[in-house]
């Protein structure tokens, strides 16, 4: 977190950015000075910002370069300060869109037949789309109820959180596997991608979490939450919603620390599974790009920016 210092030496007033954070249980604080004298509360408020941005992006990673951090960074600047300029009304109206749209291309990208306009009468009107299945109406309104248990929960991530929402999103389906790890071999149709042992995957879960609780003041949130949800499916720990449950999380770990959710579009499938199949031999460059301009147009299609 940034915050505005004042010092007082010689009887002047200094003015500081102080940024802190804990690192490896340690206090790690950096300051600026800004100027001398009374400052504008508005002016602060920007220098605050952009001295968090240059912070961060000086963050080493792995993945991402300076520029993509800045990039997120502002991006999600302009998101905050446009949803924090709308009223409560708006807000609701933007979310609610917002979240159909999620739930469409999340469940389309995985065979839903349901359209954009069939997910909206079933989520928004309460009605039954002519010609739909029952799994396919349940499988809109799971994935809108595991978004709000997400809008809800206060908790960090853990393995009941992943196994919570998991079983929400199986709820009606397959009551038999909603919320339990798979015990037997998974395929994917006209794929040579091949999966864990199941006897190994409540291991590599618990494996996954912990390098989740290592890592997570280390990488920047954005970069946590797209690899914790290629990382995920890759151990495919689930007969069936694996793709739902881990962009959930991914989401939700995007969604704690202010930055906005993401929604993956039906018409990018391919190019965003080829980057999922790239990420689970460990080249995470190819989904980072994909995200990042995912998010570009996410917010450019609600005028965001």
């Amino acid at each position: 977190m940034v915050y505005h210092e004042i010092r007082k030496i010689n009887r002047k007033k200094q003015n500081y950015l102080v940024f802190i954070k804990r690192e490896n249980n340690k206090l790690v604080k950096k300051s600026k000075f800004i100027g001398m004298g009374n400052i504008s509360k508005q002016k602060i408020e920007k220098l605050k910002k952009e001295f968090e941005i240059n912070i961060i992006s000086s963050i080493n990673s792995k993945n991402l370069t300076k520029e993509q951090f800045l990039e997120i960074e502002k991006l999600k600047q302009v998101y905050n300060e446009k949803i924090n300029s709308l009223s409560k009304e708006e807000f609701e109206e933007f979310e609610n869109t917002f979240f159909t749209e999620l739930t469409y291309n999340s469940n389309a990208i995985e065979g839903s037949s349901l359209s954009l306009e069939d997910t909206n009468l079933i989520l928004n009107e309460g009605l039954v789309p002519e010609g739909k299945t029952l799994r396919e109406i349940n499988e809109a309104k799971n994935h809108k109820s595991a978004i709000n248990f997400i809008n809800n929960y206060k908790g960090d991530l853990n393995e009941l959180l992943i196994l919570k929402i998991h079983s929400i999103i199986l709820k009606d389906i397959s009551e038999k596997f909603a919320g339990r790890y798979r015990e037997t071999s998974v395929r994917i149709f006209k794929s040579n991608v091949n999966f864990p042992d199941a006897l190994k995957v409540p291991q590599l879960v618990k494996n996954l979490i912990y390098w989740y609780k290592t890592n997570k003041k280390k990488m920047h949130t954005f970069e946590m939450a797209i690899l914790f949800s290629t990382k995920l499916v890759s151990i495919h720990p689930f007969i069936d919603g694996n793709g739902r449950t881990s962009r959930l999380i991914m989401n939700f770990l995007l969604k704690k620390k202010k930055y906005p959710w993401l929604n993956i579009y039906m018409k990018q499938r391919v190019d965003y599974l080829k980057a999922v199949r790239q990420a689970n031999d460990e080249d995470y460059d190819p989904i980072l790009e994909f995200c990042i301009n995912t998010l570009n147009e996410n917010l450019k299609s609600f005028n965001i920016f």
